[in-house]
Protein backbone atom coordinates (compact mmCIF):
# COMPACT_ATOMS: atom_id res chain seq x y z
CA UNK A 1 0.00 0.00 0.00
CA UNK A 2 1.01 3.75 -0.47
CA UNK A 3 2.30 4.79 2.62
CA UNK A 4 2.74 8.65 2.55
CA UNK A 5 0.30 10.78 3.05
CA UNK A 6 -0.12 12.64 6.94
CA UNK A 7 0.34 16.33 6.57
CA UNK A 8 3.10 16.34 4.81
CA UNK A 9 0.60 13.82 6.26
CA UNK A 10 0.93 14.29 7.69
CA UNK A 11 15.13 -7.80 -3.66
CA UNK A 12 20.04 -11.97 -5.27
CA UNK A 13 19.59 -14.65 -4.41
CA UNK A 14 22.39 -16.89 -5.20
CA UNK A 15 19.56 -17.67 -4.49
CA UNK A 16 20.80 -21.17 -2.49
CA UNK A 17 18.22 -24.00 -3.47
CA UNK A 18 18.16 -27.29 -1.64
CA UNK A 19 20.51 -29.71 -2.50
CA UNK A 20 19.71 -31.51 -6.04
CA UNK A 21 17.15 -28.72 -6.47
CA UNK A 22 18.19 -28.63 -10.50
CA UNK A 23 20.20 -25.59 -10.22
CA UNK A 24 23.92 -27.78 -10.64
CA UNK A 25 26.16 -27.45 -13.49
CA UNK A 26 24.23 -29.32 -15.35
CA UNK A 27 21.22 -27.39 -15.46
CA UNK A 28 21.20 -25.47 -18.81
CA UNK A 29 19.59 -21.79 -17.01
CA UNK A 30 22.12 -22.06 -14.20
CA UNK A 31 24.31 -18.56 -16.15
CA UNK A 32 20.93 -17.17 -16.32
CA UNK A 33 20.91 -16.63 -12.78
CA UNK A 34 24.52 -16.85 -12.03
CA UNK A 35 25.08 -14.63 -8.71
CA UNK A 36 27.73 -12.94 -10.39
CA UNK A 37 25.91 -12.25 -13.39
CA UNK A 38 24.15 -9.11 -14.03
CA UNK A 39 21.99 -10.25 -17.01
CA UNK A 40 22.07 -7.92 -19.77
CA UNK A 41 18.35 -7.70 -21.46
CA UNK A 42 17.85 -5.89 -24.25
CA UNK A 43 14.21 -5.51 -25.81
CA UNK A 44 13.25 -4.64 -29.49
CA UNK A 45 9.59 -3.99 -30.23
CA UNK A 46 7.18 -1.69 -32.30
CA UNK A 47 6.97 1.39 -30.71
CA UNK A 48 3.42 1.35 -30.44
CA UNK A 49 3.44 -1.78 -28.72
CA UNK A 50 5.39 -0.67 -26.31
CA UNK A 51 3.43 2.29 -25.54
CA UNK A 52 0.24 -0.08 -25.47
CA UNK A 53 1.81 -2.52 -22.98
CA UNK A 54 3.66 0.09 -20.36
CA UNK A 55 -0.27 1.90 -20.07
CA UNK A 56 -1.67 -1.47 -19.46
CA UNK A 57 -2.75 -1.72 -15.65
CA UNK A 58 -5.21 -1.94 -13.03
CA UNK A 59 -7.10 -0.19 -10.09
CA UNK A 60 -8.16 -0.53 -6.89
CA UNK A 61 -11.49 -0.06 -7.27
CA UNK A 62 -10.61 -2.90 -10.96
CA UNK A 63 -10.12 -5.75 -8.17
CA UNK A 64 -12.33 -4.91 -5.36
CA UNK A 65 -15.05 -2.93 -6.74
CA UNK A 66 -17.11 -6.02 -8.24
CA UNK A 67 -17.88 -9.14 -6.43
CA UNK A 68 -15.42 -9.80 -3.90
CA UNK A 69 -13.36 -12.32 -3.53
CA UNK A 70 -15.15 -14.23 -6.17
CA UNK A 71 -12.09 -15.82 -7.15
CA UNK A 72 -8.54 -14.90 -8.86
CA UNK A 73 -8.33 -11.30 -10.81
CA UNK A 74 -8.70 -10.98 -14.40
CA UNK A 75 -5.59 -10.08 -16.11
CA UNK A 76 -4.84 -6.89 -17.28
CA UNK A 77 -1.68 -7.58 -19.64
CA UNK A 78 -1.42 -8.77 -22.95
CA UNK A 79 2.09 -10.18 -24.95
CA UNK A 80 3.38 -8.48 -27.44
CA UNK A 81 5.88 -9.99 -30.09
CA UNK A 82 9.40 -8.50 -29.68
CA UNK A 83 12.92 -9.77 -30.07
CA UNK A 84 15.35 -10.07 -27.14
CA UNK A 85 18.99 -10.36 -26.55
CA UNK A 86 20.14 -11.89 -23.80
CA UNK A 87 23.91 -11.79 -22.84
CA UNK A 88 24.60 -11.57 -26.43
CA UNK A 89 22.34 -14.41 -27.53
CA UNK A 90 19.28 -13.44 -29.70
CA UNK A 91 15.58 -14.83 -29.98
CA UNK A 92 13.47 -13.54 -32.40
CA UNK A 93 9.62 -14.07 -31.76
CA UNK A 94 9.36 -14.16 -28.39
CA UNK A 95 6.11 -12.87 -26.54
CA UNK A 96 6.57 -9.83 -23.47
CA UNK A 97 4.23 -8.56 -21.52
CA UNK A 98 3.54 -6.55 -18.58
CA UNK A 99 3.33 -7.73 -14.68
CA UNK A 100 2.24 -6.47 -10.87
CA UNK A 101 -0.18 -6.41 -8.84
CA UNK A 102 -0.52 -3.01 -7.85
CA UNK A 103 2.51 -1.94 -6.02
CA UNK A 104 5.12 -2.78 -8.38
CA UNK A 105 2.89 -0.85 -11.68
CA UNK A 106 4.24 1.54 -13.61
CA UNK A 107 3.82 3.13 -16.32
CA UNK A 108 7.64 4.40 -17.75
CA UNK A 109 9.73 1.32 -16.01
CA UNK A 110 6.95 -1.33 -16.02
CA UNK A 111 7.96 -4.85 -14.46
CA UNK A 112 8.30 -7.29 -17.66
CA UNK A 113 7.62 -11.02 -18.63
CA UNK A 114 9.64 -12.59 -21.55
CA UNK A 115 8.01 -15.55 -22.99
CA UNK A 116 9.90 -17.94 -25.11
CA UNK A 117 7.26 -20.28 -26.19
CA UNK A 118 4.08 -18.33 -26.81
CA UNK A 119 4.56 -17.94 -30.32
CA UNK A 120 6.99 -20.92 -31.10
CA UNK A 121 5.16 -23.78 -28.69
CA UNK A 122 7.57 -26.08 -26.84
CA UNK A 123 10.69 -23.25 -27.60
CA UNK A 124 13.25 -22.91 -24.60
CA UNK A 125 15.66 -20.59 -23.79
CA UNK A 126 18.78 -22.25 -21.57
CA UNK A 127 15.93 -24.81 -20.35
CA UNK A 128 13.70 -21.65 -19.19
CA UNK A 129 10.24 -21.42 -20.67
CA UNK A 130 10.13 -17.41 -19.44
CA UNK A 131 12.10 -14.52 -17.60
CA UNK A 132 10.15 -12.65 -14.80
CA UNK A 133 11.96 -9.53 -14.79
CA UNK A 134 11.11 -7.08 -11.71
CA UNK A 135 10.99 -2.99 -11.51
CA UNK A 136 12.36 -3.33 -7.91
CA UNK A 137 9.83 0.05 -7.62
CA UNK A 138 9.04 -0.95 -3.98
CA UNK A 139 12.84 -1.63 -2.71
CA UNK A 140 14.54 1.69 -3.92
CA UNK A 141 17.96 -0.71 -2.77
CA UNK A 142 17.23 -3.11 -5.42
CA UNK A 143 18.77 -6.37 -3.15
CA UNK A 144 15.30 -6.97 -0.88
CA UNK A 145 14.09 -9.75 -3.48
CA UNK A 146 16.89 -11.50 -3.68
CA UNK A 147 17.92 -11.51 0.36
CA UNK A 148 14.81 -12.62 1.02
CA UNK A 149 14.64 -15.52 -1.67
CA UNK A 150 18.27 -16.74 -0.05
CA UNK A 151 16.73 -16.96 3.31
CA UNK A 152 14.01 -18.38 2.40
CA UNK A 153 16.24 -21.04 0.42
CA UNK A 154 18.69 -21.32 3.65
CA UNK A 155 15.75 -22.00 5.73
CA UNK A 156 15.18 -25.40 3.79
CA UNK A 157 12.54 -23.63 2.11
CA UNK A 158 12.38 -23.79 -2.02
CA UNK A 159 12.20 -20.77 -3.47
CA UNK A 160 12.91 -18.60 -6.74
CA UNK A 161 16.78 -18.20 -7.50
CA UNK A 162 17.26 -14.84 -8.82
CA UNK A 163 19.94 -12.10 -9.46
CA UNK A 164 19.95 -8.76 -11.27
CA UNK A 165 19.38 -7.83 -14.49
CA UNK A 166 20.06 -4.89 -16.87
CA UNK A 167 17.27 -4.06 -19.05
CA UNK A 168 17.06 -1.80 -22.08
CA UNK A 169 13.99 -1.47 -24.55
CA UNK A 170 13.97 -0.16 -28.01
CA UNK A 171 17.49 1.34 -27.00
CA UNK A 172 16.20 3.18 -23.52
CA UNK A 173 18.00 2.45 -20.34
CA UNK A 174 15.96 1.48 -17.54
CA UNK A 175 18.97 0.01 -15.34
CA UNK A 176 18.52 -2.65 -12.47
CA UNK A 177 16.20 -4.79 -11.95
CA UNK A 178 15.66 -8.01 -10.22
CA UNK A 179 16.02 -11.22 -12.73
CA UNK A 180 13.77 -13.88 -10.71
CA UNK A 181 13.03 -17.58 -10.90
CA UNK A 182 9.66 -18.38 -12.73
CA UNK A 183 7.06 -20.46 -11.10
CA UNK A 184 6.01 -22.38 -13.55
CA UNK A 185 6.20 -26.21 -14.77
CA UNK A 186 9.76 -26.26 -15.53
CA UNK A 187 10.42 -25.05 -12.02
CA UNK A 188 8.87 -27.52 -10.22
CA UNK A 189 10.28 -30.44 -12.57
CA UNK A 190 13.46 -29.01 -11.02
CA UNK A 191 12.88 -28.34 -7.39
CA UNK A 192 10.24 -31.44 -7.16
CA UNK A 193 11.14 -33.64 -10.10
CA UNK A 194 7.31 -33.71 -10.60
CA UNK A 195 5.18 -31.39 -12.40
CA UNK A 196 1.88 -33.50 -11.63
CA UNK A 197 0.30 -31.72 -8.48
CA UNK A 198 -1.59 -28.23 -8.54
CA UNK A 199 0.16 -25.24 -8.36
CA UNK A 200 -1.57 -21.95 -6.94
CA UNK A 201 -0.28 -18.27 -6.87
CA UNK A 202 -1.81 -16.39 -4.11
CA UNK A 203 -3.02 -13.06 -4.43
CA UNK A 204 -5.21 -12.25 -1.24
CA UNK A 205 -5.94 -15.70 -0.92
CA UNK A 206 -6.63 -17.78 2.27
CA UNK A 207 -7.88 -21.03 3.00
CA UNK A 208 -10.92 -19.74 4.07
CA UNK A 209 -14.87 -20.70 2.56
CA UNK A 210 -15.16 -17.27 2.02
CA UNK A 211 -11.28 -16.26 0.56
CA UNK A 212 -10.20 -19.79 -0.97
CA UNK A 213 -11.25 -19.18 -4.46
CA UNK A 214 -8.73 -16.43 -5.05
CA UNK A 215 -6.39 -19.28 -5.18
CA UNK A 216 -5.45 -19.15 -8.90
CA UNK A 217 -4.22 -22.31 -10.80
CA UNK A 218 -1.53 -22.16 -12.74
CA UNK A 219 -1.60 -25.51 -13.42
CA UNK A 220 -4.21 -28.20 -14.92
CA UNK A 221 -5.55 -25.71 -15.34
CA UNK A 222 -8.36 -27.05 -17.75
CA UNK A 223 -9.02 -29.26 -15.14
CA UNK A 224 -11.93 -27.43 -12.44
CA UNK A 225 -10.80 -29.47 -9.63
CA UNK A 226 -10.10 -27.60 -6.67
CA UNK A 227 -11.23 -30.28 -3.69
CA UNK A 228 -7.60 -30.40 -2.52
CA UNK A 229 -8.13 -26.44 -1.41
CA UNK A 230 -11.34 -27.61 0.06
CA UNK A 231 -9.54 -30.16 2.27
CA UNK A 232 -7.52 -27.92 3.99
CA UNK A 233 -10.70 -25.51 4.75
CA UNK A 234 -12.39 -28.87 5.91
CA UNK A 235 -9.12 -29.19 8.12
CA UNK A 236 -8.90 -26.18 9.57
CA UNK A 237 -12.43 -26.49 10.75
CA UNK A 238 -12.19 -29.42 12.98
CA UNK A 239 -12.08 -29.03 16.69
CA UNK A 240 -8.48 -28.44 18.87
CA UNK A 241 -8.12 -31.59 20.30
CA UNK A 242 -8.11 -33.01 16.50
CA UNK A 243 -6.91 -29.84 14.14
CA UNK A 244 -3.40 -31.64 13.84
CA UNK A 245 -4.23 -34.87 12.94
CA UNK A 246 -6.94 -33.24 10.34
CA UNK A 247 -4.12 -31.25 8.56
CA UNK A 248 -1.53 -33.73 8.49
CA UNK A 249 -2.68 -35.56 5.31
CA UNK A 250 -3.34 -32.03 3.35
CA UNK A 251 -0.56 -29.64 4.70
CA UNK A 252 3.24 -30.26 5.29
CA UNK A 253 2.93 -28.29 8.88
CA UNK A 254 6.62 -28.76 9.51
CA UNK A 255 7.56 -27.10 6.26
CA UNK A 256 4.86 -24.68 7.01
CA UNK A 257 6.11 -23.48 10.27
CA UNK A 258 9.58 -22.92 8.93
CA UNK A 259 7.82 -21.08 6.31
CA UNK A 260 6.26 -18.83 8.43
CA UNK A 261 9.31 -18.07 10.55
CA UNK A 262 10.91 -17.10 7.84
CA UNK A 263 8.73 -14.50 6.41
CA UNK A 264 8.94 -13.69 10.53
CA UNK A 265 12.78 -13.29 10.22
CA UNK A 266 12.75 -11.18 7.22
CA UNK A 267 9.67 -9.09 7.80
CA UNK A 268 7.86 -9.79 4.86
CA UNK A 269 4.69 -7.81 6.33
CA UNK A 270 2.88 -8.40 2.34
CA UNK A 271 3.12 -12.29 2.51
CA UNK A 272 1.25 -15.05 3.38
CA UNK A 273 1.03 -14.77 7.10
CA UNK A 274 0.40 -10.95 7.48
CA UNK A 275 -1.66 -10.07 4.34
CA UNK A 276 -2.97 -13.18 2.90
CA UNK A 277 -0.42 -12.43 -0.02
CA UNK A 278 2.83 -13.25 -2.37
CA UNK A 279 3.33 -16.81 -2.05
CA UNK A 280 2.66 -20.16 -3.77
CA UNK A 281 1.14 -23.33 -2.52
CA UNK A 282 2.21 -26.69 -4.45
CA UNK A 283 0.01 -29.75 -3.76
CA UNK A 284 3.22 -32.27 -4.04
CA UNK A 285 2.24 -35.31 -5.28
CA UNK A 286 3.95 -37.11 -3.96
CA UNK A 287 3.97 -36.93 -0.50
CA UNK A 288 -0.39 -35.30 -1.06
CA UNK A 289 0.90 -32.26 1.17
CA UNK A 290 0.98 -28.36 0.35
CA UNK A 291 3.71 -27.03 0.91
CA UNK A 292 4.64 -23.45 0.67
CA UNK A 293 6.61 -21.38 -1.69
CA UNK A 294 7.38 -17.57 -1.63
CA UNK A 295 7.02 -14.73 -4.26
CA UNK A 296 6.89 -10.57 -4.46
CA UNK A 297 9.70 -10.14 -1.62
CA UNK A 298 10.40 -6.82 -2.04
CA UNK A 299 8.48 -5.26 0.62
CA UNK A 300 10.72 -6.88 3.15
CA UNK A 301 13.80 -6.10 5.30
CA UNK A 302 12.72 -3.07 6.67
CA UNK A 303 11.89 -1.53 10.44
CA UNK A 304 9.48 0.63 9.48
CA UNK A 305 6.75 -0.62 7.22
CA UNK A 306 2.93 -0.11 7.66
CA UNK A 307 2.45 -3.59 8.53
CA UNK A 308 2.72 -4.58 11.42
CA UNK A 309 1.08 -2.27 12.86
CA UNK A 310 2.46 -0.80 16.34
CA UNK A 311 0.13 -2.81 18.80
CA UNK A 312 0.79 -6.47 16.56
CA UNK A 313 4.38 -8.06 17.29
CA UNK A 314 6.98 -7.70 16.14
CA UNK A 315 7.64 -11.47 15.87
CA UNK A 316 4.12 -13.07 15.11
CA UNK A 317 1.99 -12.40 12.28
CA UNK A 318 -0.83 -14.47 12.24
CA UNK A 319 -3.50 -12.92 10.05
CA UNK A 320 -4.07 -15.95 7.80
CA UNK A 321 -6.46 -18.89 8.53
CA UNK A 322 -3.93 -21.57 9.04
CA UNK A 323 -1.26 -19.55 11.07
CA UNK A 324 -3.57 -18.19 13.35
CA UNK A 325 -5.27 -21.20 14.25
CA UNK A 326 -1.46 -23.13 15.03
CA UNK A 327 -0.43 -20.29 16.30
CA UNK A 328 -3.62 -20.30 19.27
CA UNK A 329 -2.98 -24.00 19.86
CA UNK A 330 -0.73 -24.38 22.65
CA UNK A 331 1.69 -26.78 21.64
CA UNK A 332 2.06 -25.36 17.52
CA UNK A 333 2.53 -22.14 19.27
CA UNK A 334 5.79 -23.44 20.96
CA UNK A 335 6.99 -25.50 17.49
CA UNK A 336 6.81 -22.14 15.84
CA UNK A 337 8.65 -19.91 18.55
CA UNK A 338 10.98 -22.76 18.81
CA UNK A 339 11.44 -22.66 14.38
CA UNK A 340 11.88 -18.93 15.03
CA UNK A 341 14.61 -19.06 17.63
CA UNK A 342 16.44 -21.86 15.74
CA UNK A 343 16.51 -20.15 12.54
CA UNK A 344 18.01 -17.16 14.18
CA UNK A 345 20.79 -19.68 14.67
CA UNK A 346 20.72 -21.72 11.60
CA UNK A 347 19.41 -19.06 8.39
CA UNK A 348 20.73 -15.79 10.10
CA UNK A 349 24.07 -14.97 10.12
CA UNK A 350 24.89 -11.88 9.93
CA UNK A 351 28.41 -11.78 9.19
CA UNK A 352 27.63 -13.73 5.74
CA UNK A 353 24.39 -11.41 5.50
CA UNK A 354 26.76 -8.34 5.51
CA UNK A 355 29.22 -9.75 3.23
CA UNK A 356 26.61 -10.84 0.45
CA UNK A 357 25.15 -7.15 0.81
CA UNK A 358 28.63 -5.67 -0.09
CA UNK A 359 29.13 -7.72 -2.91
CA UNK A 360 25.85 -6.54 -4.14
CA UNK A 361 26.21 -3.27 -3.79
CA UNK A 362 29.67 -3.42 -5.61
CA UNK A 363 28.17 -5.61 -8.26
CA UNK A 364 25.00 -3.12 -8.95
CA UNK A 365 26.33 0.40 -7.68
CA UNK A 366 28.14 0.94 -11.31
CA UNK A 367 24.47 1.23 -13.38
CA UNK A 368 21.87 1.37 -11.05
CA UNK A 369 23.78 4.93 -8.95
CA UNK A 370 27.05 5.42 -10.58
CA UNK A 371 27.44 8.86 -9.51
CA UNK A 372 25.71 8.42 -6.16
CA UNK A 373 23.12 11.26 -7.03
CA UNK A 374 20.07 8.75 -5.99
CA UNK A 375 21.43 7.82 -2.81
CA UNK A 376 21.57 3.90 -3.65
CA UNK A 377 24.30 3.49 -1.08
CA UNK A 378 21.96 5.09 1.89
CA UNK A 379 19.06 2.54 0.54
CA UNK A 380 21.24 -0.27 1.22
CA UNK A 381 22.50 0.87 4.84
CA UNK A 382 19.15 0.59 5.95
CA UNK A 383 19.05 -2.89 5.10
CA UNK A 384 22.50 -3.39 6.57
CA UNK A 385 20.53 -1.92 9.94
CA UNK A 386 17.37 -4.48 9.46
CA UNK A 387 19.72 -7.56 9.40
CA UNK A 388 22.22 -6.15 12.42
CA UNK A 389 19.18 -5.56 14.47
CA UNK A 390 16.43 -8.15 13.31
CA UNK A 391 18.26 -10.95 15.99
CA UNK A 392 18.03 -8.92 19.04
CA UNK A 393 14.64 -7.46 18.13
CA UNK A 394 13.20 -10.63 18.06
CA UNK A 395 14.84 -12.08 21.49
CA UNK A 396 13.68 -9.02 23.20
CA UNK A 397 10.25 -9.71 22.39
CA UNK A 398 10.16 -13.01 23.02
CA UNK A 399 12.42 -12.33 26.19
CA UNK A 400 8.78 -11.33 27.39
CA UNK A 401 6.91 -14.64 26.86
CA UNK A 402 4.90 -15.52 23.94
CA UNK A 403 3.36 -12.76 22.30
CA UNK A 404 0.07 -12.91 22.48
CA UNK A 405 -2.41 -12.71 19.38
CA UNK A 406 -5.93 -10.95 19.71
CA UNK A 407 -6.78 -10.21 16.81
CA UNK A 408 -9.45 -11.29 14.41
CA UNK A 409 -8.90 -12.76 11.21
CA UNK A 410 -9.01 -9.63 8.43
CA UNK A 411 -12.60 -8.76 6.81
CA UNK A 412 -12.69 -9.25 3.21
CA UNK A 413 -10.69 -6.19 0.90
CA UNK A 414 -13.55 -5.25 -0.66
CA UNK A 415 -14.47 -1.31 -1.38
CA UNK A 416 -17.53 0.39 -0.79
CA UNK A 417 -18.28 3.64 -2.88
CA UNK A 418 -19.06 6.33 -0.61
CA UNK A 419 -19.07 9.12 -3.36
CA UNK A 420 -18.05 11.00 -6.01
CA UNK A 421 -15.44 14.24 -5.54
CA UNK A 422 -13.02 16.53 -7.67
CA UNK A 423 -11.30 19.92 -7.17
CA UNK A 424 -8.84 22.38 -8.33
CA UNK A 425 -5.56 23.67 -7.12
CA UNK A 426 -2.97 26.32 -7.50
CA UNK A 427 0.08 26.80 -5.63
CA UNK A 428 4.11 26.70 -6.05
CA UNK A 429 6.46 23.49 -5.85
CA UNK A 430 8.23 23.27 -2.82
CA UNK A 431 5.55 24.46 -0.14
CA UNK A 432 4.85 20.87 0.67
CA UNK A 433 4.32 20.64 4.46
CA UNK A 434 4.20 24.36 4.90
CA UNK A 435 3.15 25.69 8.40
CA UNK A 436 0.10 27.58 6.56
CA UNK A 437 -1.12 25.67 3.62
CA UNK A 438 -3.70 28.43 3.22
CA UNK A 439 -0.74 31.13 2.47
CA UNK A 440 1.09 28.74 0.01
CA UNK A 441 -1.95 28.19 -2.34
CA UNK A 442 -5.33 27.93 -2.97
CA UNK A 443 -8.09 25.42 -4.63
CA UNK A 444 -11.44 23.67 -4.42
CA UNK A 445 -13.12 21.11 -3.34
CA UNK A 446 -16.44 19.73 -4.30
CA UNK A 447 -16.82 16.72 -1.71
CA UNK A 448 -20.52 15.48 -1.30
CA UNK A 449 -22.39 18.18 1.52
CA UNK A 450 -18.92 19.34 2.87
CA UNK A 451 -18.86 22.75 3.24
CA UNK A 452 -15.28 24.34 3.59
CA UNK A 453 -14.55 27.57 4.94
CA UNK A 454 -11.14 27.60 3.81
CA UNK A 455 -8.45 25.71 1.34
CA UNK A 456 -5.41 25.81 0.31
CA UNK A 457 -2.75 23.86 -1.37
CA UNK A 458 0.64 22.71 -1.39
CA UNK A 459 3.37 20.64 -3.53
CA UNK A 460 6.46 18.96 -3.72
CA UNK A 461 8.32 15.81 -3.65
CA UNK A 462 7.58 13.14 -1.85
CA UNK A 463 10.44 12.01 0.76
CA UNK A 464 9.30 8.48 1.01
CA UNK A 465 12.31 6.35 -1.22
CA UNK A 466 9.46 4.02 -1.48
CA UNK A 467 6.93 5.94 -3.31
CA UNK A 468 9.02 8.72 -5.16
CA UNK A 469 6.56 11.31 -6.70
CA UNK A 470 5.54 14.66 -6.83
CA UNK A 471 2.97 15.32 -3.98
CA UNK A 472 0.04 17.68 -4.36
CA UNK A 473 -2.18 18.18 -1.10
CA UNK A 474 -5.39 20.45 -1.75
CA UNK A 475 -6.26 20.85 2.38
CA UNK A 476 -10.18 21.81 2.59
CA UNK A 477 -10.79 23.50 6.54
CA UNK A 478 -14.06 21.94 7.79
CA UNK A 479 -16.03 23.68 10.60
CA UNK A 480 -14.84 21.74 13.47
CA UNK A 481 -11.33 22.87 12.69
CA UNK A 482 -10.39 20.14 11.05
CA UNK A 483 -8.98 19.65 8.00
CA UNK A 484 -9.74 17.53 4.73
CA UNK A 485 -6.89 16.87 2.61
CA UNK A 486 -6.82 15.41 -0.91
CA UNK A 487 -3.08 13.25 -1.51
CA UNK A 488 -1.88 13.21 -5.08
CA UNK A 489 1.00 11.35 -5.67
CA UNK A 490 2.04 11.27 -9.30
CA UNK A 491 5.00 9.35 -10.92
CA UNK A 492 7.84 12.33 -11.43
CA UNK A 493 8.00 11.42 -15.49
CA UNK A 494 4.36 12.59 -15.86
CA UNK A 495 4.20 15.74 -13.73
CA UNK A 496 4.49 18.00 -16.57
CA UNK A 497 2.02 20.97 -17.94
CA UNK A 498 -0.31 19.54 -20.12
CA UNK A 499 -0.58 16.20 -18.56
CA UNK A 500 -3.63 13.71 -17.29
CA UNK A 501 -2.81 10.99 -15.17
CA UNK A 502 -4.89 8.16 -14.19
CA UNK A 503 -5.56 7.56 -10.29
CA UNK A 504 -5.07 4.37 -10.72
CA UNK A 505 -2.41 3.43 -8.35
CA UNK A 506 0.24 2.65 -10.73
CA UNK A 507 0.91 6.38 -12.60
CA UNK A 508 -1.14 8.10 -9.53
CA UNK A 509 -2.39 7.76 -6.57
CA UNK A 510 -4.68 9.70 -4.40
CA UNK A 511 -6.80 9.58 -1.17
CA UNK A 512 -8.39 11.67 1.44
CA UNK A 513 -7.32 11.85 4.86
CA UNK A 514 -9.02 13.95 7.77
CA UNK A 515 -6.49 16.07 9.91
CA UNK A 516 -6.89 16.86 13.67
CA UNK A 517 -4.64 19.26 14.67
CA UNK A 518 -5.66 19.05 18.30
CA UNK A 519 -4.77 15.58 18.40
CA UNK A 520 -2.00 15.11 16.15
CA UNK A 521 -3.90 12.25 14.39
CA UNK A 522 -4.63 11.16 10.80
CA UNK A 523 -6.98 8.91 9.72
CA UNK A 524 -7.56 8.02 6.01
CA UNK A 525 -11.23 8.62 4.86
CA UNK A 526 -10.84 7.06 1.35
CA UNK A 527 -9.18 6.04 -1.74
CA UNK A 528 -9.67 8.14 -4.84
CA UNK A 529 -10.11 6.16 -8.46
CA UNK A 530 -11.79 5.98 -11.55
CA UNK A 531 -10.35 9.63 -11.88
CA UNK A 532 -7.62 11.32 -13.30
CA UNK A 533 -5.52 14.66 -12.10
CA UNK A 534 -4.47 17.58 -14.39
CA UNK A 535 -1.79 19.97 -14.96
CA UNK A 536 -2.08 22.53 -16.53
CA UNK A 537 1.05 24.26 -14.90
CA UNK A 538 3.64 21.86 -13.26
CA UNK A 539 8.00 22.09 -13.01
CA UNK A 540 9.58 20.41 -10.33
CA UNK A 541 11.60 23.43 -9.36
CA UNK A 542 10.91 25.41 -5.86
CA UNK A 543 9.18 28.51 -6.71
CA UNK A 544 7.54 27.01 -10.40
CA UNK A 545 3.70 27.33 -10.23
CA UNK A 546 1.67 24.22 -10.15
CA UNK A 547 -2.28 24.59 -11.07
CA UNK A 548 -4.80 21.58 -12.33
CA UNK A 549 -7.74 19.40 -11.21
CA UNK A 550 -8.75 16.27 -10.35
CA UNK A 551 -12.00 14.34 -9.92
CA UNK A 552 -12.35 10.02 -9.25
CA UNK A 553 -14.49 8.16 -7.20
CA UNK A 554 -14.10 8.10 -3.51
CA UNK A 555 -14.06 4.24 -2.11
CA UNK A 556 -13.56 2.69 1.34
CA UNK A 557 -11.29 -0.36 1.44
CA UNK A 558 -11.90 -0.82 5.41
CA UNK A 559 -8.28 -1.42 6.05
Amino acid sequence: MKRSAALVLLALASCISRKGSGDGPTDPSASIFEPTNIVQVSVTMAPADWDELRLQGRSLSDIFGGPCLAGPFPSPFTYFPATVTIDGETVTNVAVRKKGFLGSLDEIRPSLKIKFDEYVPGREFHGLERLTLNNCKQDPAYIRQALAYQAFARAGIIAPRCNFAHVTVNGTDFGIFANVESVDTEFLRRRYFDDRGNLYAATLSDFRASWVNMFEKKTNDTNPDRSDLDAVVTALNAPDATVLDALAPVIDVEQFLTYWATEILIAHWDGSTNNNNNFFVYHDPVSGQFKYMPWGTDGVMERNRPLPTATQPLSVYAKSALARRLYLLPSTQVRYLDKLRSLLDTAWNETSILAEIDRMQALITPIADPTGAKGLAAQIDTVRTFVTTRRSDILTELAGGAPAWTQPLPDPPCFDFLGTISGTFTTTYGTLGAADPFATGTGTIVNGAVVYSAIGATCGPNTDPFNPGAMTQVIGLRSDGTLDVVVILVNPALFVAGATVSLDWGAGFAGIWNFNPTTGIATMTGFIFNGTVTFNQAGAVNGAPVSGSFQGEVLDLGL
